[in-house]
């Protein structure tokens, strides 16, 4: 099974904390999703003859797009890919755009999965980071898919921002948890290098993200999730039990997936790839019949890397078998470590598995790094 990442390369407004790629030009909007279409029919063969299991419209804003035009983007997939029938097809969206008509109208071309940019519940801290919209914009929008008929909604929160206190994001975690959702993302504010927030920050215009804040947002959201038992499967995801988002899972289980557009990454089991981060670039290399990425082929020590990085983020862990399969046994290369880790209560380790305890995910990626195969 396989996955299609879509990326829509254009927003409203510029978050100064993002470092993604988009741009507040919609010029070019109508030859990109043009180009769209091609490389899907370009690239069909980077996955093989897998079925594919999810769709994941990213960005940029994805919800820019008319229903139309995501319509035409599915069926091009439909046509050009096996596509299993009971595919997760996902968009991320900004809440301003999520009127009641055109939530009807994702509804009725098969997007079946909502991610919403909700960020914050509170209108100064939105004015803060730049959204477009308002908390009551962002409350009615979930409301209303709802009553559309989706039922698998997911919203984004961030913590860590040095006005937010601790009172004001426990408000934010239990308004979130009460709305009819099923899954939650929330993710720690960043100092991104060359972002208008870095700017700031280097201009003494505006405070670092503060660690020890975000260390305690993080335990009350894992706190309060799990009162209401929700499961915590990955360091910045939450669900109602089993109702994991399918493409995001695939990225930490090393499933295959192919990435479309501007800066959109793929895998292909032994191969990464990835494609050009600029519109313009991006537009002539399609227009010229020209690949549109860069490739990467893996070894052995990369498969590794790759796996501890991104399983050890996860509820599920690492499989030692799989790591012996490879020749990397982690208790001959790390037991004064690993050892030192247990006492700390990062992690727990059986003859099986490795997984980090809710303390160790506050460390995952410094663990991952520390236990890399260096040859």
């Amino acid at each position: 099974m396989a996955g299609i990442y879509l990326h829509i390369p254009f927003c409203k407004k510029a978050c100064f904390y993002c470092d993604f790629h988009f741009s507040v030009s919609m010029k070019s909007k109508n030859d990109i999703i043009m180009a769209l279409h091609k490389e899907l029919v370009v690239r069909r063969d980077f996955i093989k003859k897998e079925s594919i299991e999810t769709i994941y419209f990213g960005g940029g804003t994805p919800s820019i797009l008319t229903s139309e035009e995501i319509k035409g983007l599915v069926h091009s997939i439909r046509k050009e890919y096996d596509v299993a029938d009971d595919v997760e097809i996902t968009l991320e969206a900004n809440p301003d755009d999520l009127s009641y008509s055109y939530l009807k109208e994702l509804f009725s071309v098969g997007v079946n999965r909502l991610s919403v940019g909700i960020q914050s519940f509170d209108d100064e801290h939105l004015k803060w980071m730049n959204r477009s919209h308002t908390n009551e914009q962002s409350e009615q929008c979930i409301k209303d898919a709802a009553l559309v008929g989706f039922r698998d909604i997911s919203i984004d929160l961030i913590y860590g921002l040095p006005q937010l206190s601790s009172d004001q994001w426990l408000r934010t975690v239990k308004k979130a948890l009460d709305l009819p959702i099923n899954h939650l993302s929330a993710y720690s504010l960043t100092l991104e290098q060359q972002t208008p927030y870095d700017k700031l920050v280097r201009q003494k215009k505006y405070k670092e993200p503060d660690n020890d804040l975000a260390a305690e947002h993080f335990r009350i959201l894992v706190e309060k999730a799990n009162d209401l038992g929700w499961e915590h499967y990955e360091v910045s995801n939450f669900c109602k039990f089993g109702n994991y988002s399918k493409h995001n899972t695939s990225y930490w289980q090393n499933k295959r997936y192919l990435g479309i557009g501007p800066s959109a990454h793929s895998f292909d089991g032994e191969n990464r790839s990835w494609n050009v981060s600029s519109n313009a670039k991006y537009l002539e290399k399609i227009a010229r019949n020209v690949p549109t990425f860069s490739l990467e082929k893996l070894n052995t020590t990369d498969k590794v890397n790759e796996y501890l990085l991104t399983g050890l983020r996860t509820k599920w862990g690492v499989d030692l078998v799989w790591l012996s399969s490879y020749g990397y046994d982690l208790n001959l290369n790390y037991k004064d470590k690993l050892t030192e880790w247990v006492s700390k209560g990062w992690i727990i380790m059986d003859n099986a598995s490795l997984k980090l305890t809710t303390k160790g995910f506050l460390f995952a990626d410094f663990i991952a790094s520390e236990l890399f195969w260096v040859d």
